[in-house]
């Protein structure tokens, strides 16, 4: 850096971001999603079979951005890192999307949403029905029926997880995700602004101490809600990589839209002197290793599904190497690893914010292609009507527009609340002045 920023030349209090600055962008999500509702209420009720594919997948894409953003504050406290202070704020913020998040995700409650997602739900159902509501006698009813239908066998046997009933049943597992990822966003950002009204140092070391302790929960929490929301898509798959894999897209998405969000309040004359080419140069290195790391865990798992051979697993490939979706997943390889693998290399562009974040738009946009592609597959076989559902995309368009719209307001709206970094953290001059 040409010069060293001290406390004097930053304004006191940090900056408040101002909404109507950034009117523009705001509003016209706002409106996105006031539109996406709209549209979401009507294929709610004119076709709730297809449409109940098309809001997991929305809600779940948007969910992938508030569960790395919770990672990153916790992997900087835990770390004890220093460089990612001067946009931490932004993670803080993401992160405590979670609530307005959870709204989102009440559909996903309705037995008559489930209906169309979860097979295995409705077998569970249909056991109640005949002997009442008792796990035990549930269990025991499909295992009876396992006898006409030899395939609920696996049912039986992944019964102390994927059940309705017992203590640990998938209602409970739902709101523990939720529980869980607001405890930990609350209690790092309520550190961060107690640290405002005082400057104390303990603040910093009782996040760090914390961060460490959760971040064994934020693990399991981010692999049983990708197995409850995606894997119970098809009862019979399992994958013991799958949890790492979405982990792997939620931080490498995660950090994209940071660094999106961070290039946007600059353009808008905020933390000039707080975030600096370095920064970007430290957040792209970030992105190139989760590229890398992705592409790794979605290759060992191909691999292991492949050699193995077993029939349970191999279909969730056999049916995205199928029709139109054997384009996708080649379009996959190519985007997800190789084109940002290739971009990333340079380190000149990565400190560049306009090259950098022309990246990041390819990699959110590659990020929607690899959700959708671990969702949608899936609506086809399991509607009875073939591997593609003609004129479905447009539900699945209205629906992203619906929950990634109205979130992406709320949050940039949320901007405005607090100071855009944590002005009084000791350790914000060393995030300033980083050279790398």
């Amino acid at each position: 850096m040409s010069h060293h920023v001290s406390f004097n030349d930053l304004p006191q209090g940090g900056e408040k971001f101002e909404p109507a600055k950034g009117g523009k962008l705001i509003n016209a999500l706002g409106g996105v999603g006031a539109l996406g509702i709209l549209g979401s209420l009507y294929y709610f009720f004119a076709s709730r079979d297809t449409f109940s594919y098309s809001w997991l997948f929305a809600f779940f894409f948007t969910f992938t951005f508030v569960v790395g953003g919770c990672f990153w504050i916790l992997l900087h406290s835990a770390s004890n890192s220093s460089w990612g202070v001067a946009v931490r704020r932004v993670w803080e913020n993401l992160a405590n999307m979670i609530l307005p998040l959870a709204i989102f995700a009440v559909p996903l409650l309705l037995p008559s949403v489930q209906t169309h997602l979860y097979e295995w739900m409705n077998h569970h159902r249909e056991a109640a029905h005949h002997v009442g509501e008792h796990a035990k006698d549930v269990k025991e009813a499909l295992h009876h029926a396992a006898e006409a239908n030899p395939h609920l066998h696996i049912l039986v046997t992944k019964f102390g997880y994927m059940n309705l009933s017992t203590w640990f049943s998938w209602y409970t597992r739902f709101a523990l995700f939720f529980l869980i990822l607001w405890h930990i966003a609350r209690t790092l950002r309520g550190k961060s602004l107690q640290q405002e009204q005082d400057g104390d140092i303990k603040h910093t070391m009782a996040s760090r101490s914390f961060s460490c302790r959760w971040l064994l929960f934020y693990a399991l929490t981010v692999t049983f809600a990708a197995y409850d929301w995606l894997v119970g898509l098809d009862y019979s798959w399992f994958s013991t990589m799958w949890g790492v894999y979405i982990f792997a897209g939620c931080a490498w998405a995660s950090m994209g839209l940071t660094i999106l969000v961070v290039t946007w309040l600059k353009s808008l004359g905020y933390l000039q002197k707080v975030v600096t080419d370095e920064h970007y140069h430290l957040m792209g290195k970030l992105l190139f290793a989760f590229t890398v790391f992705w592409a790794y865990i979605a290759f060992s798992q191909y691999f292991l599904i492949w050699y193995a051979n077993i029939t349970e697993e191999t279909r969730f490939y056999l049916t995205r190497n199928t029709e139109g979706w054997r384009w996708v997943s080649i379009f996959i390889v190519a985007g997800h690893f190789v084109a940002p693998f290739l971009l990333l290399l340079s380190q000149p562009r990565k400190k560049k914010p306009a090259v950098i974040s022309a990246v990041c738009i390819w990699i959110l946009f590659m990020h929607l292609v690899d959700i959708y592609w671990n969702v949608i597959p899936e609506r086809g076989p399991s509607l009875g009507v073939g591997v593609l559902v003609p004129g479905a995309w447009v539900q699945d368009v209205v629906a992203l527009c619906a929950v990634f719209g109205t979130m992406g307001f709320l949050f940039l709206r949320g901007l405005a609340k607090y100071s855009l970094y944590p002005w009084r953290d000791p350790r914000l001059i060393e995030s300033v002045n980083v050279v790398n």
